[in-house]
């Protein structure tokens, strides 16, 4: 994520271009995001999430096709899919009255993030594999 969305910054929190609620919620409206009291939060979270789309990589693998590359994108796709779109819509759109043309460019990025997540975890299992002696795909 911080890869993709740390350059995006400067687009996002614009208040030009940003909706003021979105930017109200994340720096003025009491009590402010977890992460601002506890940073924390945020890397446990993304590590407890890295768990479960490991697992269900491991459920879901065998159907994604041959190639480590080409599971690792149709698994990012899958979990863009089933992820992005109703987040974007439901909560920055809706909720936060964000411009679409901001949820666009969020959209962009979490394919970015999640197909890098895809094909980390198809190397990853790979190369599990390969010290188990597994047979994998």
């Amino acid at each position: 994520m911080l890869i993709f969305f740390t350059p995006a910054q400067s687009v996002l929190t614009n208040p030009e271009y940003q909706s003021a609620k979105f930017l109200a919620v994340f720096g003025e409206i009491e009590p402010l995001p977890r992460v601002a009291a506890d940073p924390w939060v945020f890397p446990a979270g993304v590590a407890i999430i890295g768990i479960l789309y490991g697992h269900v990589y491991a459920l879901i693998r065998r159907s994604l096709g041959e190639g480590r590359w080409t599971r690792g994108a149709r698994f990012g796709i899958v979990a863009w899919a089933l992820m992005a779109p109703w987040f974007e819509f439901y909560l920055p759109w809706n909720v936060m009255h964000e411009p679409a043309t901001l949820v666009l460019l969020e959209l962009a990025l979490w394919a970015a993030v999640l197909l890098l997540v895809g094909m980390t975890i198809a190397v990853a299992y790979e190369r599990m594999d390969r010290v188990l002696g597994v047979g994998g795909s």
